[in-house]
């Protein structure tokens, strides 16, 4: 967010170009040491977490925002419109997915105990519920990503410090009360089933390309005063037309969404074969308790039977239970 790239951009460029982005930094240095605060609280409770669940929160989630904000696409993104729709398209789907997969939620409860119950508290707010749900975060997300590219406040979130903040806060966390719900269980109320989450994904696949869309064929400029646009960018920008740029502009949202659509679906489906192999695993216990339960009954009911053999046996004297001299006495009596 410091002016124009320092050179023009070419292809060593996505390898080569780095900056400090002190917004970048800050938010990436912080969500990893949360999550690696919650792992050794969680280990220290005896809970082992999946190692897949890690590597994509490290890697997809924090990785991939320390890229787009200190990498090529953060030093590119005030030079080229296109740059800037990647960072905002990665920021507000890509980055909220990878932290996502990392079930920082449950990750926190692990953490806290079984005892403590602030998190189910916090998630079954009113607040919390009307903003997960899946028509509200909807909304919110297309609205946000409309409003940064055919209002002002795309220029200014460029040109601003201050407000790109703002903008790179309102991706992650409208992006966030999206995707946290779909990926978990407890967060939607209850007729959202795994095939319901599953069919929300591909929705907000499909409605997520719309704004890449009307970026793509607008017959105006959208961000007239973007500062890539301005005289002084000219022998940075190897000769791409402001038109071209804005065309492709809606091309990187389209192809960001599209392309994190299908791992969406996937990480949606996998999601639901965990919840059916643990919903089948919960109900043959429950069977097994059963069964156990009807065969201890049945024991029960058996044993008085034998009751009033026992108990003669148990009045006679002893020198009848005795097998030595049961003979001697008994021939004797009789």
């Amino acid at each position: 967010m410091n002016g124009l790239a320092p050179e023009p951009f070419d292809v060593s460029s996505w390898l080569t170009a780095w900056r400090f982005d002190i917004v970048g930094v800050v938010l990436s240095l912080l969500l990893l040491g949360a999550y690696a605060w919650l792992l050794v609280a969680a280990r220290r409770r005896g809970v082992h977490w999946p190692w897949w669940r890690v590597a994509a929160y490290l890697v997809i989630g924090v990785g991939m925002l320390f890229y787009v904000t200190c990498g090529p696409v953060g030093v590119y993104r005030q030079t080229f419109l296109w740059m800037f729709a990647a960072q905002v398209a990665v920021i507000g789907t890509v980055v909220p997915m990878g932290l996502a997969l990392g079930d920082p939620l449950r990750l926190l409860s692990a953490a806290l105990g079984p005892d403590d119950t602030r998190v189910e508290r916090a998630v079954r707010s009113r607040v919390v519920r009307a903003l997960t749900f899946p028509l509200v975060s909807f909304l919110l997300d297309i609205a946000g990503i409309m409003a940064i590219f055919f209002t002002p406040y795309g220029e200014h979130a460029v040109r601003s410090e201050l407000v790109g903040t703002v903008l790179i806060l309102q991706l992650l966390i409208v992006g966030l009360l999206f995707v946290l719900p779909t990926l978990a269980d407890d967060l939607l109320p209850e007729w959202a089933t795994p095939p319901v989450r599953t069919f929300l994904a591909f929705l907000d696949g499909v409605a997520d390309a719309f704004p890449g869309i009307l970026v793509m064929t607008a017959n105006s400029m959208l961000l007239p005063h973007f500062p890539g646009f301005s005289p002084a960018a000219d022998a940075l920008r190897g000769g791409l037309s402001h038109t071209m740029d804005q065309k492709y502009a809606g091309g990187a949202l389209l192809a960001v969404a599209e392309s994190i659509g299908v791992p969406m679906l996937a990480a949606v489906f996998i999601e639901w074969i965990r919840s059916d192999a643990a919903e089948a695993r919960a109900t043959d216990a429950e069977l097994d308790r059963a069964e156990q339960h009807r065969a201890e009954s049945a024991h029960r009911t058996a044993a008085p039977e034998a009751g009033p053999a026992n108990d003669d046996k148990a009045e006679q004297p002893w020198w009848l239970s005795d097998p030595r001299l049961a003979d001697r006495f008994g021939n004797r009596d009789d």
